[in-house]
């Protein structure tokens, strides 16, 4: 069965098999594609929802701040009150029927500046001889109460702004045994806000303030969680959905769940986000929920909702599989369309780059085949164009090189002319001197026709170590000749050394960079000392003199210009050396002043096979 289904195959045409391997290499990322869509599809459902319920913690927060807000203001609008500034100017000379008296109009004028904002459960000034308005709740406290729970103290402390205390426990802060007992009552876990009231008013032009020794009463605002909890009660609208409000210690205020009660501490990964706004994916208690937050800065809370994942994606689960059924549907038929349509395309450019093989390898590089419209057969066949450009270019610069090449060669073959003709001439100026009994110029002339001689005859970079030696004894004969005997030559060569290679013209910079710079305040007295030894795989070389030598400034800017390019002498040395041997080659330069300069440089060892 297999091998009929694998004959029938083979008997397909080019276009057929094409078209199957298209609909494959089609589908497969198609479905990839669509795949990644839906997930595309989940992350812009989940997004969504993450924007909308954030705009939703947004829009409590704003609610809870003007709430906050209002009640700050209501206080100012007291502080700034004739009324209450008539009552308290004259407080220290009260009696406590002055303070019936007034107390209960101020709790009539209180109730009246309060009445507007339903969420407050109590208000009432403190004062050291007695509480106003404390007949409006159940939450008065006695005056020592109040100082144990730091209303007094935070109020002072706030310097006449308004302070607001969160998440502390109430019946505990007061030190009332009776309330800690209680377990969960309704006042348990308030919002308080205390104020230190500094009365004052102003009128035709005048402006009264309380004395600076005369006590500012402490107004005291509370307000019941669950009047704040009212604020946002379902407003998420997601089943399962948790709300909560923290303050800046991390202490949990308000809360709709069991999950986040009210005065615990909320998780480390809530609390990072305090002074922030955003959404992010988490997990609580093993299960995913998206995290909402948002932070109201200037009152210090910090709201959070958690609306669990599989809420958010059970309303688009049905929807995304009949999409998905949808999207592979009209994937495949695509695929099988397109996987046509590109089998009938593929084969007219293929057939016209077969040609045009055809006619390259006939030798025919005229790059004149003709661009089709499809962007990738467009690219191939100018690819291909340009290939043939660049061949027949390269055919035409090697015809050119090889002409050069040879016109290079006649030009090495004329050159060898010059070389026999200066010889000649220093052979006729070389008999001269010898008619003439001048030894001394025949030596030196002697000494020139060698080392030109060993200039001229081998072109290779390398040569043995016996010629190097010998060209460089005829320069120092020169040399010694030319500063009257000013320096003496040493050299202490090893034997097995002579037959190495190395590169032409090593020694002769060296010895002269000696000459004229170690000696050129001598008068006699010179040493130049030339040392070749082998140590293991490598020769080392030295050259050494007993001249004026260098200070650590002239050394380092010796040192330095072997690096530099466009100089000779040393310089040249050591870019040679670098080309020819890289990381195996070493030069070291010592010097000091007054007792000569050595130059050691280490090069592998090479003998001729």
């Amino acid at each position: 069965m297999l091998k009929k289904v694998t004959n029938r195959i083979y008997s397909w045409g080019f276009q057929e098999r094409l078209t199957i391997i298209l609909i494959l290499f089609a589908l497969i990322p198609l479905l990839i594609i669509q795949q990644m869509m839906m997930h595309f599809y989940e992350n812009h459902i989940i997004a969504e929802a993450s924007n909308s319920t954030l705009s939703v913690v947004k829009a409590n927060n704003n609610v809870l701040e003007m709430f906050m807000d209002g009640v700050e203001t209501t206080s100012q609008l007291m502080i700034d009150s004739e009324f209450y500034y008539d009552i308290f100017s004259n407080f220290q000379d009260m009696s406590i029927g002055d303070c019936l008296r007034s107390d209960r109009v101020i709790s009539a004028e209180m109730a009246k500046q309060f009445s507007a904002q339903d969420e407050i459960y109590e208000a009432y000034l403190y004062t050291s001889k007695w509480i106003f308005g404390k007949d409006t709740g159940l939450m008065t406290t006695s005056i020592e109460g109040a100082q144990n729970a730091g209303f007094i103290s935070a109020a002072n402390q706030s310097n006449g702004l308004p302070h607001w205390i969160t998440g502390y426990d109430y019946g505990k802060s007061i030190g009332s045994s009776y309330l800690m007992q209680k377990g969960y009552y309704a006042w348990k876990y308030p919002l308080t806000m205390v104020r230190q009231m500094n009365f004052q008013y102003s009128s035709t032009g005048s402006y009264q303030k309380l004395s600076a020794d005369a006590e500012k009463p402490v107004l005291v605002v509370h307000i019941l969680e669950n009047s704040v909890r009212e604020l946002y009660a379902g407003s998420i609208g997601y089943e399962g959905s948790l709300y909560a409000v923290a303050n800046s210690d991390g202490t949990i205020i308000s809360s709709d769940n069991e999950k986040f009660p009210v005065g615990s501490r909320a998780q480390e990964e809530i609390f990072t986000h305090f002074g922030e706004s955003g959404y992010l994916s988490c997990r609580l208690d093993q299960v995913p929920y998206l995290l909402c937050y948002d932070t109201i800065s200037e009152k210090g809370l910090l709201s959070f909702a958690f609306v669990p994942m599989d809420v958010l994606m059970k309303n688009t689960v049905a929807k995304t599989r009949q999409l998905q059924f949808i999207c592979v549907i009209s994937l495949i038929l695509l695929s099988v369309l397109v996987a046509f349509l590109l089998s009938r395309t593929i084969t007219k450019p293929i057939n016209a780059l077969i040609t045009a093989s055809r006619r390259v390898a006939g030798g025919n590089f005229s790059a004149d085949t003709p661009v089709p419209h499809g962007r990738d057969f467009k690219l191939l066949t100018e690819s291909f164009n340009h290939m043939e450009t660049q061949i027949d270019r390269l055919i035409h610069e090697n015809y050119e090189i090889s002409l050069r090449e040879k016109e290079t060669q006649l030009m090495a073959l004329s050159m060898q002319i010059n070389p026999h003709f200066l010889y000649n001439t220093l052979n006729t100026i070389n008999m001269l001197a010898i008619q003439n009994n001048d030894e001394e110029t025949s030596e030196l002339i002697v000494d020139l026709s060698e080392m030109l001689q060993y200039t001229f005859k081998n072109t290779s970079e390398k040569c043995t170590l016996a010629d190097e030696i010998a060209w460089v004894s005829n320069y120092l004969d020169i040399m010694s000749r030319r500063y009257d005997n000013v320096f003496v030559t040493r050299m202490d060569i090893e034997e097995e050394l002579v037959g190495g290679r190395v590169p032409k013209f090593l020694l002769q910079p060296l010895v002269e960079n000696s000459i004229l710079h170690g000696f050129s305040q001598r008068q006699e007295g010179g040493v130049l000392t030339i040392r070749i030894t082998r140590q293991e795989e490598d020769m080392i070389i030295l050259v050494s003199d007993n001249g004026k030598g260098m200070d650590e400034a002239q050394l380092e800017n010796y040192t330095d210009s072997l690096a530099r390019d466009g100089h000779v002498g040393i310089s040249n040395i050591h870019r040679r050396l670098s080309l020819l041997y890289g990381e195996h080659y070493k030069i070291q330069v010592k010097s000091e002043p007054e007792k000569g300069t050595r130059i050691t440089i280490r090069i592998p060892c090479e003998f001729s096979v």
